[in-house]
Formats: C-alpha cells, sequence, structure tokens
C-alpha cells in the first residue's frame, strides 16, 4: 500500500512543478513550432513548383 501511494504523491508532486503559466508557455511553443512548419512547407512548395520540367527520357521520333 505505501507503494501506490508514494506513486500517487509523486505524481501529485510532478504535476503541481508544472504551473499554469508554464503551460501557457509551452502551449505558445507548440503553436509556434506549428506556425513555423506550415510556413517551411508553403516555401518548400513554391521552391519545388518553380523547378523547370525534368527532361523527357523517350526518344524523339522524326
Amino acid at each position: 500500500m505505501t507503494d501506490r501511494r508514494t506513486r500517487t504523491q509523486f505524481v501529485a508532486d510532478t504535476a503541481a512543478i508544472v504551473r499554469s503559466d508554464e503551460r501557457l508557455v509551452l502551449f505558445f511553443l507548440l503553436l509556434l513550432s506549428v506556425a513555423a512548419l506550415a510556413v517551411f512547407l508553403h516555401y518548400t512548395t513554391l521552391v519545388l513548383e518553380g523547378l523547370p520540367e525534368p527532361i523527357p527520357t523517350d526518344p524523339v521520333l522524326p
């Protein structure tokens, strides 16, 4: 029984460590990383669309 009480107390203590202001900062960093990923993917598709078409490998018939 003491082992279970120790685990429960440990979980409660670790939950108390992350306060609400720190959760807000973590949430802001999560939103910022999602926005950065969206911008990165947007510019990556723009660059890839700007590349020239590959040279066709089919032989040219006369």
